[in-house]
């Protein structure tokens, strides 16, 4: 079972998702305190300009309430009020959600490239912080999975509007000709040095401005641009037509006096601003200045929006993909939770025939040649799948909520008192999911067969 608690554009404007976002120097130590709670036993976070999500695994038997308890309070330590904006989903209902969302079928724009790569950026960290353990593995794997077959089942990331061509759009419209126009780019995130090379076709030139002058020169070189450093960035903008800024600052990197400092020098030319950072680069007083226009993520929202109503039959694919595989990954988290008794259960059957034979080959039947052993004991085997094969069916199926009124919590306690069981019903791998189900089909043999 999984948990995810989390705030989006769907349920936050911008200036409270810029304040519950989670900084990537910040991810360990978020990633951390969570496992470090006692009914958490996994956690992934990820955090981008249109979303904070915690997706966390609880400790087995503890309440889901708990683990989501704790989500709310990463949320909340950030903002007080992070709650009245998040939402919670729940084992089936997380998963459906996080396998959406990881297709791009929850993003602003549906069908966008980014998110994937974000998911898996958040999937490494929580790996390599070991915060994610054996379920996360498989979700996320079969989540990214899914997201990769609808980008290659489905047509649904061509010919949509997207962020960075509504925004040369509307530069268009506010200079008409981008020729000898000049854009400065502040930072150097993905969707910024995208529009930044979309108005690069257009003619313009682009001053690429940073704290961190070789990447900011690995960005201004297939642009064509000139580097400066981030102190200079007020004489850059005096030179600017457009700016997009997308940092990973904490607080404004752009504010209202900057702007009004250098209206003079500027001559009353236009000042077209794109701020696709979160938290904001740009303090929102500016667009009040007299020339300036100030854009941002949610600004596009409806514009790119409307792009989705020609893509509608792709979508639907891609939903039906996503819930396939979700009901699959559910299935098969359901019945590994009563793997472990099947398993378990199948050793006591083998452990106790075994050691009945082992006795009788010693004495009465120590005239039996090797052949006949061997044969023997896959006889005893396939007799043990026989005989294992009606409960482990009932177990699935209970397992799998198909059996009503029947909890599978009940089933393994009563078979872990009646055989014995316990501390042999120890959590399996994949393997061992597939070695029972192996098992549940096997057909009987005789004595002089050859089924293993």
């Amino acid at each position: 079972m999984i948990v995810v608690v989390g705030v989006s554009h769907h349920t936050a404007p911008i200036g409270v998702r810029e304040q519950i976002a989670i900084s990537a120097q910040s991810l360990p130590d978020v990633l951390a305190d969570l496992v470090g709670r006692e009914s958490v036993a996994e956690a992934l976070v990820l955090s981008t300009c249109n979303r904070t999500e915690v997706v966390l695994v609880p400790v087995a038997g503890a309440d889901p309430a708990r683990a989501a308890s704790a989500g709310i309070d990463v949320l909340s330590r950030r903002y007080r009020r992070a709650a009245d904006f998040s939402y919670t989903h729940v084992g089936s209902q997380a998963l459906h959600h996080l396998f959406r969302m990881t297709a791009s079928l929850d993003s602003m724009v549906v069908g966008e490239p980014q998110i994937l790569g974000q998911v898996k950026s958040a999937y490494e960290l929580a790996h390599s912080n070991k915060t994610a353990g054996k379920v996360l593995h498989r979700v996320m794997g079969r989540a990214i999975r899914a997201a990769k077959r609808v980008r290659t089942e489905t047509s649904i990331g061509s010919g949509q509007v997207s962020v960075p061509s509504v925004a040369c759009d509307l530069a268009r419209q506010i200079f008409g000709s981008l020729q000898r126009r000049t854009t400065v780019l502040v930072g150097s995130g993905e969707m910024a040095e995208a529009v930044a090379k979309l108005l690069r076709q257009d003619g313009s030139r682009v001053i690429v401005v940073g704290r961190n002058l070789e990447r900011a020169s690995d960005v201004a070189g297939p642009l064509g641009g000139e580097v400066r450093p981030l102190d200079q960035l007020s004489e850059a903008l005096v030179a600017a037509d457009v700016v997009i800024s997308s940092t990973s600052a904490p607080s404004f990197v752009i504010d209202q006096r900057m702007v009004r400092d250098i209206r003079r020098a500027r001559r009353g030319r236009s000042l077209f601003c794109i701020d696709l950072a979160v938290p904001r680069d740009i303090e929102p007083a500016v667009d009040k200045i007299d020339g300036v226009f100030v854009y941002n993520v949610d600004d596009f929202a409806k514009v790119v929006a409307e792009s989705f109503a020609g893509r509608r039959k792709e979508a639907s694919q891609a939903e039906l993909i996503v819930a396939r595989e979700a009901e699959a990954q559910l299935r098969w988290g359901e019945t590994a939770q009563v793997t472990p008794t099947i398993v378990a259960l199948r050793e006591r059957f083998r452990e106790v025939l075994g050691a009945e034979l082992d006795k009788s080959l010693r004495s009465r039947l120590s005239h039996l040649s090797e052949k006949d052993v061997q044969a023997l004991r896959r006889t005893f085997d396939a007799a043990t799948n026989k005989l294992l094969h009606g409960p482990t069916s009932r177990l699935k199926t209970a397992a799998a909520g198909a059996t009503e009124g029947v909890a599978p919590e009940q089933l393994v306690a009563s078979l872990v008192e009646l055989f014995e069981l316990e501390g042999d019903a120890t959590p399996v791998d994949e393997g061992d999911l597939e070695q029972a189900d192996d098992a549940s089909a096997a057909a009987p043999a005789d004595v002089h067969g050859s089924n293993p």
